[in-house]
């Protein structure tokens, strides 16, 4: 399981990638809708590592917690849609922005999981 303060440091590393990616869009002449969609991706990118710390330590042990779970999805989910709706349905933010700051969280968050819970290898007695 990813530690909170390596989950937090990875996700405040894929931000600063994104807001750097965003600025660089924008200072070479990109779209403000690029931009825009690589901080939307972001944020839904985010939001379900986020989340997922709180639901693995707390989200199955009491039926309170279970109640808390159901409706942090729900919200998470309604969020989702409502953003998407508003932002790429109606043209305000590009989708391959969106979908370039989604996969770089992942992408983030994956490759320094894996780099951190690599063990190094034990020494011969």
């Amino acid at each position: 399981m990813i530690h909170g303060t390596l989950l937090r440091r990875l996700l405040a590393l894929s931000g600063l990638l994104l807001v750097l990616c965003s600025g660089t869009a924008l200072w070479v002449g990109g779209s403000p809708a690029m931009a825009g969609g690589l901080a939307l991706g972001f944020g839904l990118g985010m939001a379900p590592f986020a989340s997922w710390a709180w639901i693995a330590v707390r989200g199955w042990s009491t039926r309170r917690s279970r109640i808390v779970t159901a409706l942090l999805i729900g919200a998470k989910l309604g969020l989702y849609v409502g953003l998407l709706y508003l932002l790429v349905a109606r043209g305000v933010v590009n989708p391959i922005g969106v979908l370039v700051g989604i996969t770089a969280v992942v992408l983030v968050v994956s490759v320094g999981t894996l780099a951190a819970s690599s063990t190094p290898p034990k020494e011969a007695a």
